[in-house]
């Protein structure tokens, strides 16, 4: 049996995720997201992966974000 390979029918760019991200968890339908709104989700997604970093490299990200 011959594989095929997968074909996105989206682009995965950030604000795809995000999208997909408040679709799943912010109920249904899904609501508006407004720029305000994706990108405070992504910072706080940002900030919840920089936790998995060594210290330095956590705190350096936190810093960048403005918080």
């Amino acid at each position: 049996m011959a594989l095929r390979p997968i074909v996105g029918i989206h682009k995965n760019d950030p604000q795809w995720i995000i999208a997909l991200w408040l679709a799943i968890h912010g109920g249904d339908p899904a609501p508006e997201i407004s720029v305000q709104k994706a990108s405070a989700v992504a910072a706080d997604a940002i900030r919840a992966l920089a936790a998995h970093l060594d210290a330095g490299k956590a705190k350096a990200v936190v810093a960048a974000l403005g918080h």
